[in-house]
């Protein structure tokens, strides 16, 4: 039975149609090490290499005092893969690498590699080609894009070590050691965690990387933190678990030890329930509206609710009604249709929003 370990010796091995034919033990291991697998040390690459050749995966030869191996051609070189490669499968890894090909750990994209190259040269190919059916699959990828529904800022810079350490961790189910920023805090104890990194005194957090999540282009983590399990005593059910920014990541390394993944955690239905990505979610409540004109029917395709019901006030305004969960993402919504929509309840919500009014107005009299 071939381990993971085996697999992903196979995979960076080469053969003897490739240009470096020959990889040393020490130089398989530090690749190995490179995509993000934990080898620990060279004897063991070699016991897994001298189980594979005893399965007539792998050849040997003496250079020396020096093994070096070779694995036999069991996956087509990229010439090769070129060749069986059809159009349909090569618009698929093209369109793969371009909208998740930097979201991958090293230890799958280094192992696909060839894959995409393969396919960049078989659209390459079928250019070359100008055969009218293979056009539709070269041109697919100029007639999809994805853009942001809301107004585009600039986003954080996310420095490359930073992610694929947190998603090299993510994938091994490994634990991480992070130094972390958190939002919004006040200069003074801004200042106050700058000079304790001074002291050599930074926070270290001990976390179990569950997920990662992009949200209107931030990157987050979904993190259990291990030294905070449930206290039914204090009615807490579940492990505590919270997002962090990658951005906002100081610094962060491998503790050296793996975690097991918990049974309980689901990430769609931790987005789904804990609705933490509309940020500070609040008790669900009945919310009813009343647009202006056409400022509602965006929700006669795309309803705000399960339960949503649509209706006509007797001055001709849309009514619309359904169960939502107020929070930061919902406020926004509202407030981006300006007067296009009265809030009707909740009383506080409607209150809320008509003080927020009161103040702008105020404001811009007086400017």
């Amino acid at each position: 039975m071939t381990s993971s370990l085996d697999e992903a010796i196979l995979r960076v091995l080469p053969t003897e149609r490739d240009a470096t034919a020959w990889l040393s033990t020490p130089e398989i291991r530090r690749r190995l090490e490179e995509r993000g697998h934990r080898v620990g040390y060279t004897k063991k690459v070699q016991r897994h290499l001298t189980a594979l050749e005893a399965d007539a995966r792998v050849v040997s030869i003496i250079n020396g005092r020096e093994l070096m191996w070779q694995r036999k051609p069991w996956l087509h070189g990229l010439q090769e893969g070129v060749g069986l490669m059809s159009a349909s499968e090569a618009v698929a890894f093209h369109i793969l690498q371009r909208f998740a090909g930097n979201k991958l750990p090293n230890a799958v994209t280094k192992d696909i590699d060839p894959l995409f190259k393969a396919a960049e040269a078989r659209l390459s190919q079928e250019n070359d080609n100008h055969q009218d059916d293979s056009r539709v699959y070269r041109a697919w990828g100029d007639k999809i894009d994805s853009v942001d529904g809301a107004f585009t800022l600039i986003r954080p810079k996310l420095r490359p070590e930073i992610f694929q350490t947190v998603v090299t961790a993510t994938f091994f189910e490994r634990e991480l050691l992070v130094q972390y920023r958190a939002a919004y805090k006040g200069e003074q104890k801004e200042q106050k965690e700058q000079k304790d990194e001074e002291k050599g005194e930074p926070r270290t957090k001990t976390l179990w990387p569950l997920a990662l999540v992009e949200s209107a282009g931030v990157m987050y983590m979904v993190a259990q933190d291990p030294s905070h399990p449930p206290r039914p005593e204090k009615g807490e059910t579940e492990w505590r678990r919270a997002l962090y920014r990658l951005d906002r990541i100081r610094s962060v390394k491998e503790s050296g030890e793996s975690f097991s993944y918990p049974d309980d955690f689901k990430l769609r239905k931790y987005i789904e329930t804990q609705q933490v990505f509309d940020f500070l979610p609040e008790p669900p409540v009945l919310l009813e509206l009343a647009f202006e004109g056409s400022a509602g029917n965006q929700l006669r395709e795309s309803p705000m609710s399960k339960d949503q019901q649509i209706d006509t006030l007797a001055d001709g305004r849309m009514k619309v009604t359904g169960t939502v969960t107020p929070s930061l993402k919902l406020r926004w919504w509202l407030r981006a249709l300006g007067a296009g929509v009265e809030i009707l309840a909740p009383q506080g919500l409607r209150d809320e929003f008509a003080e927020d009014f009161a103040k702008l107005a105020n404001r811009y009299r007086t400017a």
